[in-house]
C-alpha cells in the first residue's frame, strides 16, 4: 500500500458491544476520510493474478438528477402461434402481448392490501422504504426484482442496492446495478447442499465461508449505470462462533482491517461499516486464522428513498425456510426492517410432481408463521409461480398443469396470515402464456419455458409495480373489524 491510500479508522470495536434485547452484536467502524478513487484492478485480472490494487481509476461521478426511468420495450407479436393445450385440451393464448395485457391486482383483504398501499404513500411522502423479495431463481436473476429496484428508485431515491451476496450461490446468481467479483472455492451453503456444514445457520438462507487467504470477493459500486452509484453504509453480516476466523477486509484503497467472528456462543455479527457517501469498493478475503462465515452484506445510504433486497437461491422452495435458524433470521430481519416481505416460491413447488398439494398447504402455513414471528410487523406479499410450458414438438406445447394448483393454495392461506397474494401467471397472460413469449420478438421467455428472458422479467416487474400503484391508490382504508370479505378483481 502507497502513503496516499493509509487512512484511520475510529470507533472500531474489536470487543462487541451488545445490542440490548436481541441476540446479534455489532461493530462499528467508520472511515473519515477516502481519497475520491477506486482500484483499477478489474475482475478477470484479479481472478487469475490474485488481488494487487496498486493502481487507482477516479470514482465515478454521482447519477444525475432526477434518475431516469428504465426506458419502454417495443415487442413485435409473432404471426402465429403453436398449438397449445393445457390438461389434453387445446387452448388459445390471447391478450399475452405487452400492450394487452390485463391489470393483475393483489388479491386479499382489503385492509391487507391497505398495508401494502399504506407503504407506497410513506415512500411518496418522503420515507424510506424496504421491500425484501425471497425466492428462487427468479429472484436469484435479480432482473424482476432489480426492475422494480430500478423504477422505485428512480420515483423515490437511490438509497443503496440493498442486501447482496458478493459471491455467486449458484450458476445465474447475479446483482443488478452492482459490479460482484469473486475467486477461489469459497464454501456455499444453503438448505439441501450436500457438501453444507450441515447446521441451521444459514442467515437468510445462505452462506459463503473459507479459511483460505488466496479467496476474495468483492462488491463495488456501478460505473455507468445510472443507479448504484454511491452508499455510505455497509453491513457485513457474518456469524460469531468458537473458533472462527477472521475476515480482512478493504474500503477502495485503504488500508485492510480484520473482521474477527469468534466468540465464546454462536451468534449473528453485524460489522456496520460508515464510509463517505460516494462510490467504493468492497474487498473481503480471509485471513487465514480459521473459517469465516459469510451471510451477505446491504449496502445502504440515509434520507428518504427506496431499498429493494433480492434473496434467492436457485431451485429452493417455500419450506427451505423451515430449516432456517430462527433467532439469526429473526436477528437479521430486525437490522434489516423491511416494511413489505415477498414471498416469490411456486415453480420448484409446481416442478416436484411428488409433492402434494396437502402437505404444501400445510409447510406453507408453517412457512408464514415462521415470518409472521420473526418480524411481525411487515406487510407481506406471496408472488405464485409464473406460467411453465413444454415442447411436445416442434409444433405442439403444453401448460405445465401443477402451477394453478400451487397459486389456488397460495391464494386460500394468503388472506389467513394477513397477506395478499399476486398471481404472476395471471399477470403475463394466463395459461401458455409463457410459451407466447417464447415466440415474440424480441423473446420474452427463454427456451426453458419456465424462465423469462431480461426483458421478460421487465415486463414481468412492470406489471407487479402497478399492482403497487393501484394498492396505494385505492385501497386508503383499514378495516381490521371486517375481514369477512376478500378482494379479487
Amino acid at each position: 500500500m502507497s502513503k496516499q491510500s493509509k487512512h484511520c479508522w475510529v470507533n472500531w470495536l474489536l470487543l462487541s458491544s451488545v445490542i440490548i434485547g436481541l441476540g446479534f452484536k455489532s461493530q462499528m467502524g467508520k472511515l473519515l476520510t477516502l481519497p475520491n478513487e477506486l482500484p483499477a484492478q478489474t475482475c478477470t485480472d484479479a481472478q487469475e493474478n490474485g488481488l494487487h490494487y496498486g493502481e487507482a481509476i477516479p470514482t465515478p461521478p454521482p447519477a444525475s438528477n432526477p434518475l431516469p426511468f428504465p426506458g419502454e420495450l417495443t415487442v413485435d407479436s409473432p404471426s402465429d402461434l403453436p398449438e397449445i393445450y393445457l390438461r389434453n385440451k387445446r387452448i388459445i393464448v390471447q391478450d399475452y402481448m405487452p400492450d394487452d395485457l390485463t391489470f393483475q391486482p393483489f388479491e386479499g383483504y382489503p385492509e391487507d392490501i391497505a398495508r401494502i398501499g399504506q407503504v407506497m404513500r410513506n415512500a411518496d411522502a418522503g420515507k424510506r422504504i424496504r421491500l425484501t423479495f425471497f425466492g428462487a431463481s427468479h429472484t436469484a436473476g435479480d432482473f424482476w426484482t432489480g426492475q422494480i429496484r430500478r423504477v422505485l428508485q428512480a420515483r423515490y431515491g437511490d438509497i443503496g442496492h440493498g442486501f447482496v451476496m458478493p459471491i455467486a450461490m449458484a450458476k445465474g446468481s447475479r446483482g443488478h446495478d452492482i459490479n460482484l467479483c469473486s475467486s477461489g472455492d469459497w464454501k456455499r451453503d444453503y438448505v439441501g447442499k450436500e457438501d453444507g456444514h450441515g447446521d441451521d445457520a444459514y442467515g437468510l438462507g445462505m452462506s459463503v465461508s473459507s479459511s483460505n487467504p488466496a479467496h476474495f470477493a468483492w462488491a463495488e459500486t456501478t460505473h455507468q449505470n445510472p443507479l448504484g452509484r454511491q452508499f455510505s453504509t455497509a453491513h457485513i453480516f457474518t456469524l460469531g462462533t468458537f473458533g472462527g476466523g477472521s475476515l480482512l477486509a478493504q474500503i477502495d484503497l485503504s488500508d485492510p482491517f480484520l473482521i474477527p467472528t469468534h466468540r465464546e456462543s454462536t451468534e449473528l455479527l453485524d460489522n456496520i461499516l460508515n464510509v463517505p457517501l460516494n462510490g467504493h469498493r468492497i474487498t473481503l478475503s480471509p485471513a487465514g486464522d480459521g473459517e469465516a462465515r459469510l451471510f451477505g452484506m446491504s449496502l445502504e445510504s440515509e434520507g428518504p428513498g427506496a431499498l429493494v433486497d433480492a434473496i434467492g437461491i436457485r431451485g429452493r422452495q417455500a419450506k427451505t425456510w423451515l430449516e432456517w435458524n430462527e433467532t439469526l433470521l429473526r436477528d437479521m430481519l430486525s437490522i434489516l426492517q423491511p416494511d413489505i416481505i415477498v414471498l416469490a416460491y411456486g415453480t420448484n413447488e409446481a416442478n416436484d410432481s411428488d409433492y402434494d398439494m396437502e402437505r404444501y398447504e400445510e409447510d406453507l402455513r408453517d412457512v408464514l408463521r415462521k415470518m409472521k414471528r420473526v418480524h411481525p410487523t411487515a406487510a407481506c406479499i406471496l408472488v405464485g409461480p409464473s406460467d411453465r410450458g413444454t415442447k411436445i414438438n416442434e409444433k405442439q406445447y403444453a401448460v405445465w398443469e401443477r402451477t394453478q394448483l400451487v397459486a389456488e393454495v397460495q391464494r386460500n392461506v394468503a388472506p389467513e396470515f394477513g397477506c395478499v397474494f399476486w398471481d404472476w401467471q395471471q399477470a403475463t397472460g394466463g395459461p401458455g402464456s409463457m410459451i407466447a413469449w417464447n415466440q415474440t420478438d424480441p423473446r420474452l421467455a427463454s427456451e426453458d419455458l419456465i424462465h423469462f428472458t431480461g426483458k421478460g422479467y421487465q415486463i414481468s416487474a412492470n406489471q407487479f409495480l402497478e399492482a403497487l400503484d393501484d394498492a396505494a391508490l385505492n385501497f386508503q382504508q383499514s378495516i381490521p373489524k371486517n375481514r369477512f370479505r376478500r378482494w379479487k378483481d
